[in-house]
């Protein structure tokens, strides 16, 4: 009875030791795999703030040079306008004579009233 008891603890010890052997492998493969899984989550990490900087630096440079452009535009602007301004008080009466108009005599104006009273729409019910 004694051997029959031995046995059933050495079955017993034994199962014990393939089911550590089974966990000490799944735990080297669980290892492993946490380990290439978080490595992985690292390396994309690392690439989008280094693209997102990236992209920040070329935001920036691009701003900067839109802001010189606006600069430039609007000194630009400023000198157009100056001579508009110049060439619109060289306009006069006898310059437009020259140009061949002639001032108009007879003036005529439509009036808002006599058009809100031609034109109308007429609704007929039956």
């Amino acid at each position: 009875m004694k051997e029959t008891t031995i046995l059933r603890i050495n079955n017993i010890n034994s199962i014990r030791d393939e089911e550590s052997q089974v966990l000490a492998v799944m735990n080297g493969i669980n290892r492993k795999i946490v380990f290439w899984v978080l490595l992985g989550i690292l390396v994309s990490c690392s690439g989008f703030y280094l693209y997102f900087v990236t992209q920040t630096i070329i935001n920036t440079a691009t701003y900067e040079k839109i802001e010189k452009n606006i600069g430039a535009l609007n000194s630009d602007l400023g000198e157009l306008e100056a001579e508009s301004i110049a060439l619109k008080r060289k306009v006069d009466l006898d310059l437009v004579k020259k140009l061949g108009y002639e001032e108009v005599s007879n003036i005529k104006f439509v009036d808002r009233n006599i058009i809100n009273q031609t034109l109308s729409l007429v609704k007929t019910t039956n």
